[in-house]
């Protein structure tokens, strides 16, 4: 499926990351499997850019609410992102989509592809804290 990205160059942000936009049309169970598998793919495209030496998680953020997804690279305090952001927006989805169902889909994602497990990373999952991730 082709995907329309939206590229946000660092000084549109003010915050000196690139941002990579995508919007998902449609609320079932495949399109949000497509959309996330989508930005994992181009998040995992964008390691050879963001994977530094401190670099230790590949963190996927899910908010319910806007039902979206951010992934970044950041380091052990998780404080020190990487400028290169995935970011995924799914339109009409119900905010109350089951949050165990986009954890199972990122796990099953990475733990099946050869380009991320290529790298010394650790996946993470939260919702809006980081500080208590969970490791996928």
């Amino acid at each position: 499926m082709t995907q329309d990205w939206t590229q946000l160059s660092p000084d549109a942000g003010g915050n000196g990351k690139t941002v990579h936009s995508l919007v998902c049309r449609g609320g079932d169970e495949q399109a949000i499997k497509d959309g996330l598998e989508a930005a994992l793919e181009k998040a995992v495209a964008l390691l050879d850019r963001n994977v530094r030496d401190d670099s230790r998680y590949l963190l996927c953020e899910w908010n319910a609410r806007a039902a979206s997804l951010q992934i970044v690279v950041s380091d052990d305090s998780k404080t020190r992102d990487a400028p290169e952001v995935v970011a995924c927006r799914f339109e009409n989805v119900d905010p109350s989509v089951d949050v165990a169902l986009v954890q199972f889909l990122i796990r099953d994602y990475l733990t099946t592809c050869t380009a991320f497990l290529g790298w010394s990373l650790l996946a993470a999952f939260h919702e809006g804290d980081r500080q208590r991730s969970r490791l996928l």
